[in-house]
């Protein structure tokens, strides 16, 4: 009998809600009352919104603190950071306060409308706060927990977002490099009885027209490293003072940097320059030619040996002649160039004859052709290093040698240089063509790619004698550029495009992740403007005010509490509520039992 009568008291609650629910209908009509104004809150979206806006359109146009700026974030990094952790946690205050008003009105509106349970009325609460409400079920507590943390997440984007971040900005300047119009202290020297070439010497380095006898030593010194030993990208001083270095090849070319480009190097935090410049490709092919007859004459008086015989260019009827200097004709190591070749042209010769102590060396012979190509030179201002690389382009520039006096006075250095580092005893070019030989050798041993067996030995012979030569020839070309420029002043102005360290607002990333929240987030205030209408139908009850929960169930009486004694709920959060409106009580209405 009890079992009876508690399923009818279940029932007969039920139908005193469901009476209760009834009793209002027609529905009494919500007024809105709360003022207009109060929507005016969601103006403090337009804060992120437009910086939001702002910082996409700086990351599209690229925009750079100026000098002052710089300087001020530079000298201050860590207050700047502050200010920025202060700004950003503000921003996302904004955006999480605008979602909890979007939900409190959003669900305000619902309860009007709709039975809910206690503990969505908890999670409502919770997500309007926001806070944790640990006693709910566990999804809900699981989306009360990230919606909590939501604040510190957007914070943190934010943080990305504005945050100074280095870059690189790219400004105009000119330099100055070598012109070639005018050639006539190119001339080979050692040929003009007493004649040298003009010389200058100052805290930049030594620059001379007479490059051949004037510079052996920085040109054999770079020579010998012609070849590096692991394989990889060489890397060689300039030949001058002012501590340079080219990682790769020359070309003869980049000479400016350090020299007369001031104007770079005034530049506020440059760090980076390029710029355009026409020269001579030489490129370099070395073979052994048997039935050469360019050789060494020991049949002079002793210690004097002759270099003769003619060349693949030389006039005819005519044979190269030179005298060198030795203990025997052992210790020799002849280069021969055609003094007066049949023609002056683009691609010219050397042989080489060379005594037993250097006998791989003798019978080869190199054909180097020289191309007019133009170049960009890239220099590293802070870590002096200078990179040459090619420009492509469909037809070769106008050459800087067009009748080839250039090159023929370029490959004239290379037969005097190894008349005068033939000692009495060694050769000190033989010395440093064969260490680029042995460097090469080296270099395929210890690469992965290839073996010694890769390439017979005498192809080996032959590479690393080429590595020698096109050193040689990038060196002594660019030792007549930087005599074209210190010594003769032939120069011609070019721009040049100068990078210099900059700050700018933000990461893309983060601007374009925090520009996205925020477009979602007004996106969603106009959607449910619109949908709810304006909210013209928003009571004045809200269920975060403490007092209108209290007054609101205190009038709905004690069906809640009646229906959670005699139903034994083990769980008051399940227990269905619904506010109603009733004007003859004003506009907080009630909170009674409501029905599924």
């Amino acid at each position: 009998m009890q079992k009876r009568s508690t399923a009818d008291e279940k029932q007969r609650l039920f139908r005193l809600a469901t009476t209760a629910k009834d009793d209002y209908d027609p529905p009494v009509t919500t007024r809105n009352t709360v003022a207009w104004s109060e929507h005016l809150l969601f103006g403090l979206h337009l804060i992120p919104l437009t910086l939001g806006i702002l910082l996409i359109f700086s990351d599209v146009r690229n925009w750079h603190m100026s000098g002052y700026l710089y300087a001020l974030v530079d000298r201050y990094r860590t207050s700047v950071q502050t200010v920025v952790q202060v700004l950003a946690a503000m921003l996302a205050a904004i955006e999480v306060y605008v979602l909890c008003r979007l939900i409190n009105l959003t669900t305000r509106i619902w309860f009007t409308r709709d039975t809910i349970s206690l503990d969505v009325l908890g999670f409502w609460s919770a997500l309007s706060t926001p806070s944790n409400n640990w006693n709910l079920p566990l999804w809900m507590v699981v989306i009360t927990v990230l919606f909590c943390n939501l604040s510190a997440m957007i914070s943190a984007l934010w943080t990305g977002a504005l945050t100074p971040a280095s870059t690189t900005d790219v400004q105009n300047a000119a330099i100055l490099i070598p012109d070639w119009n005018n050639l006539s202290y190119i001339r080979e020297y050692p040929s003009e009885i007493d004649q040298t070439g003009l010389t200058i010497r100052d805290t930049k380095g030594f620059f001379t027209y007479s490059v051949g006898v004037g510079m052996l030593t920085p040109l054999l010194s770079s020579a010998n490293s012609a070849s590096p030993v692991n394989g990889g990208t060489r890397n060689h001083s300039k030949l001058d003072n002012t501590g340079y270095s080219y990682h790769g090849r020359s070309y003869g070319v980049g000479v400016s940097a350090g020299l007369l480009d001031s104007s770079v190097l005034n530049t506020p935090r440059a760090i980076n320059y390029s710029y355009d410049e026409v020269g001579l490709d030489a490129s370099v092919t070395c073979i052994y030619n048997h039935s050469s007859l360019f050789f060494i004459d020991d049949t002079f008086d002793t210690n004097l040996y002759a270099a003769r015989g003619p060349l693949p260019d030389s006039t005819p009827g005519s044979q190269e002649y030179s005298v060198y200097v030795g203990r025997g004709s052992s210790s020799i190591v002849a280069i021969g160039v055609a003094a007066v070749p049949t023609a002056f042209t683009a691609t010219r010769y050397m042989s080489v004859a060379a005594g037993k102590y250097y006998e791989i060396l003798n019978a080869t012979q190199c054909a180097v052709t020289f191309t007019p190509a133009r170049f960009n030179v890239s220099v590293d201002i802070k870590g002096r290093n200078i990179t040459v690389s090619k420009v492509p382009s469909t037809s070769p520039p106008t050459s800087i040698d067009p009748h080839h006096n250039l090159t023929h006075i370029v490959m004239r250095q290379l037969e005097l240089i190894s008349n005068d580092l033939t000692g009495y005893y060694r050769s000190i070019l033989g010395d440093t063509l064969n260490a680029s030989i042995s460097d090469y050798r080296t270099s395929l041993t210890n690469s992965e790619r290839n073996t010694t067996q890769a390439l017979p030995g005498p192809q080996v012979v032959l590479k690393g004698l080429e590595n020698a030569i096109t050193s040689l020839i990038d060196d002594i070309l660019a030792a007549y550029a930087s005599a074209q420029l210190m010594v003769g002043n032939f120069t011609d102005p070019v721009s040049a495009q100068v990078q210099v360290s900059a700050l700018r607002v933000g990461s893309r990333g983060y601007i374009i992740a925090s520009a996205v929240i925020t477009g979602v987030i007004t996106l969603f205030v106009i959607e449910e403007a619109i949908r709810m209408r304006g909210w013209k139908t928003l009571p004045e009850f809200d269920y975060l005010d403490n007092r209108m929960l209290v007054m609101s169930a205190s009038r709905g009486g004690k069906w809640i509490a009646n229906y959670a004694d005699q139903v034994e709920c083990k769980s008051i959060g399940v227990i269905p509520v619904i506010w109603k409106a009733d004007n003859d009580i004003g506009d907080s209405g009630e909170i009674t039992l409501g029905t599924f």
